[in-house]
């Protein structure tokens, strides 16, 4: 254990966030494998997103007949992916000393980012796979660390089609408290657009500005209830000071740093005229005191001269609360629809990021749909309610992109691969339990390829991946190990 954790406070110290790029870990975790006695090579990953680095990688390490036949499936592919979502606020991460990177065992628990989600289940891998450098295989071992799974999966996508491997299983790790994981949600991520024409104009009196800082909880996307959402949080606030008679003139609204996590953070900066912001100072002031929100919100003042501020327009924000508002209502919704046999037991909706950019303004939401529920059918119905909408401000220019799917994994509990992994946990002595998971996976990319695919891996999920103070159990770990092991010696032996 002494050599995992050694390891796992390496792998944590290092910042593989996904809009970085994973180079330094994809080279560390390849000099680990090579070390272990894994043909390992790195797979360059190509990609179109906008503002994520180009330095992408897979890590492939193969244990076994190195040769894949395109006409035959054999071996185990055991995939966990190395980038991690950002930490947000690090102020929140208390019990690493507000360093996110600093792995730190507690209680048995080690807390740092990537803990659970999921550089570690990569080192249980590895560690399994060790045991077997000796060994004589009758199929081969696939070791995978892949790249940009929280920012659309382009790694396992590129790696299926580069047909690289063709194994016959695939088990993907994701934190899920050594449970199997054969089911789970599909993810839509939409792009609402709205555009505008942006005009230089006289402030006209509007020479007061407001900086508003709204903080939040950050959560897993798929469990936005467990979160804060700051966007929210600030559109509620702008709306209540617009009814107590506040004419405002907005100049930025952006909020979040990631698409799959509730945002902690948003800034709204506005101006009001010099008559009326006194009067707001002290509404600040009453209602954050009221309402117990002196950590929720935090204003910075300032002034501008008479002219040269370039403002948004007066209805770009009425029409940014009607879009909420729209997301908000299929979110409520969705909540009559229930799935028991899922947490939540419905379909989930997260206003994850508010960016502007030179003339327009994007809202991303992120949508966890049940498996009886159409995706084609929901965004019939997102397009005609922002068509709807687009009505209302003929000035400004508004659509709505579905921008990915992931779709959803419906393994049958009688595959050969469930009662394979229902041997190992029994004879790795974890209770063996199946169940079904509300995020997406890349479990579900292997699966619709044709490839057998399971989730498993040590670690919380709910509540406590993409969140502040994030981490795994040390015995779970360790039994994670041993099962790996199990799967190894019943599949490739």
């Amino acid at each position: 254990m002494k050599r995992f954790l050694e390891e796992a406070r390496r792998m944590i110290r290092i910042n593989s966030v996904s809009s970085n790029g994973n180079e330094e870990i994809a080279n560390y975790v390849a000099a680990l494998m090579q070390d272990r006695g894994l043909k390992t090579q790195l797979q360059h990953v190509t990609h179109s997103h906008e503002n994520i680095s180009k330095r992408q990688f897979n890590v492939i390490g193969i244990l076994g007949d190195s040769l894949s036949d395109r006409k035959i499936r054999k071996g185990l592919l055991l995939n966990s992916h190395l980038d991690t979502v950002s930490p947000g606020i690090t102020e929140n991460w208390t019990e690493t000393g507000g360093d996110p990177f600093v792995a730190t065992i507690k209680d048995g628990k080690i807390f740092g980012l990537g803990s659970a989600d999921v550089k570690l289940d990569f080192l249980c891998k590895l560690h399994a796979v060790e045991k077997f450098r000796e060994k004589k295989l009758k199929n081969p071992i696939y070791l995978v660390g892949t790249c940009g799974e929280e920012v659309g999966m382009f790694g396992a996508k590129y790696l299926i089609k580069s047909l690289t491997l063709n194994p016959k299983y695939a088990l993907v790790g994701e934190p899920s408290e050594l449970k199997v994981v054969y089911a789970h949600k599909c993810l839509n991520i939409y792009r609402v657009s709205i555009g505008y024409q942006l005009v230089e104009r006289d402030a006209r009196g509007f020479n007061r500005r407001i900086d508003l800082h709204s903080f939040g909880k950050s959560a897993h996307s798929s469990y936005p209830h467990l979160g804060t959402n700051a966007i929210l949080e600030s559109v509620d606030f702008l709306h209540r000071a617009l009814d107590q008679g506040f004419e405002m003139r907005f100049t930025r609204l952006d909020g979040g740093d990631t698409i799959n996590k509730v945002p902690d953070h948003a800034l709204t900066e506005f101006y009001l005229t010099s008559h009326q912001f006194e009067d707001f100072k002290r509404f600040f002031r009453e209602v954050v005191k009221a309402e117990g929100k002196g950590k929720s919100f935090r204003v910075e003042l300032g002034g501008v001269g008479d002219t040269g501020v370039k403002f948004l327009p007066d209805n770009l924000f009425p029409c940014l609360t009607d879009v909420a508002a729209f997301f908000k209502e299929i979110a409520v919704q969705a909540e009559k629809k229930k799935d028991d046999t899922y947490n939540p037991p419905f379909s989930t909706v997260n206003f994850g990021q508010l960016k502007q950019r030179l003339g327009g303004l994007d809202a991303h939401f992120d949508l966890r749909i049940l498996p009886e529920t159409s995706a084609d059918e929901m965004d019939k119905h997102i397009q005609k309610g922002i068509h709807s909408i687009a009505m209302k401000y003929p000035s400004l220019n508004i659509s709505a992109i579905r921008e990915r799917t992931n779709p959803g994994l419906n393994m049958s509990l009688e595959d050969p691969f469930l009662r394979i992994c229902k041997e190992a946990m029994e004879n790795s002595g974890i209770e063996a339990n199946f169940d079904k998971k509300s995020t997406s996976t890349e479990a579900a990319q292997y699966f619709h390829a044709g490839y057998p695919s399971i989730v498993f891996g040590p670690g919380k999920s709910h509540g406590n991946s993409h969140s502040p103070n994030e981490n795994n159990l040390l015995d779970q770990l360790e039994k994670a190990v041993l099962f790996y092991e199990k799967v190894i010696e019943r599949v490739c032996l």
